[in-house]
């Protein structure tokens, strides 16, 4: 019989819950402040670098070989016989590539590795969604076949009032010259089909009411992506306190709105990813369940 283990990226955001319950191997991505370098969730904790990044914009690489390896070793241990992997965006980062060259030094596990073209919650969705599959009892073949039709239909949108952290890190991506400074416009971002940032709207922003702009965007991007007929889960995402208790707020707003949700979390923003994004991102995300 096929016993199914699973590997994410740490700048997919899964709950600990569900990395715990599956006994989920999670990559680290490094994060490098100019004084050493840190395993991001592992050495150094989000609430750390948020606090850092005020005097430094610490940089990110790739987990190293040894880990990928290790936790393949650690799978096959458990006498796993398929594994399925889920990475951010393969245009974001080159963990995707890393995973799949060493797939290959491992021909006594099948492995599916999954570029859900996404990032941060929006990525780790799919990791939820993988659990949520092997919980329904299907096999390898129907779980990553699911897998892969979802791609096209995870959507995450986030918004960060400052663009100094996706410039400083080279991922600016299709963003550039989509706000004004000036007017104080703001954008909510998303990955393309590509898996590529991008504006998706744009939001004046105001010292009265910048929360509640944010949110009803949100909602309405989230709203205009619910698949008809279908079970969807919704996740939010914050990253310093103040973001934590946008993001809160946001999901009761997307539970309000869309009240035909299946599963709902909210979840703290990686370190990795708020290297590039800066520490006040709030985002959301939606993907579809199949039954």
């Amino acid at each position: 019989m096929e016993k199914i283990g699973f590997i994410v990226d740490s700048g997919s955001d899964v709950p600990k819950e569900f990395v715990d319950k599956f006994e989920i191997e999670v990559l680290p991505l490094n994060v490098a402040f100019s004084e050493g370098e840190y395993l991001d969730g592992v050495t150094i904790q989000p609430q750390e670098v948020f606090e850092r990044m005020a005097n430094e914009i610490p940089k990110t690489s790739l987990p190293s070989g040894e880990l990928i390896e290790k936790a393949f070793k650690n799978l096959i241990a458990k006498g796993c016989t398929h594994i399925i992997a889920v990475t951010i965006s393969s245009n974001l980062s080159g963990t995707n590539n890393s995973i799949r060259l060493i797939a290959e030094d491992f021909p006594e596990v099948e492995c599916f590795l999954l570029d859900t073209k996404n990032i941060g919650i929006g990525s780790g969705l799919f990791m939820i969604a993988a659990t949520k599959y092997l919980e329904m009892k299907n096999d390898f073949q129907m779980i990553t076949k699911k897998l892969q039709d979802s791609v096209e239909k995870g959507h995450v949108f986030f918004h960060i009032p400052n663009l100094k952290y996706l410039i400083a890190g080279g991922r600016i991506g299709r963003v550039t010259g989509a706000v004004g400074t000036l007017l104080n416009i703001q954008p909510i971002i998303t990955c393309d089909d590509e898996g590529i940032y991008t504006t998706i709207a744009k939001i004046r922003a105001s010292k009265s009411n910048n929360e509640g702009k944010i949110m009803k965007k949100m909602v309405e991007l989230a709203k205009s992506v619910v698949p008809e007929n279908q079970e969807f889960m919704i996740a939010t995402c914050g990253g310093n306190p103040s973001a934590r208790v946008t993001a809160a707020n946001l999901l009761e707003g997307l539970k309000e709105s869309l009240p035909n949700f299946s599963e709902a979390y909210d979840v703290q923003l990686s370190s990795a990813l708020a290297v590039h994004t800066g520490p006040e991102l709030t985002g959301c995300a939606i993907l579809p369940l199949y039954s």
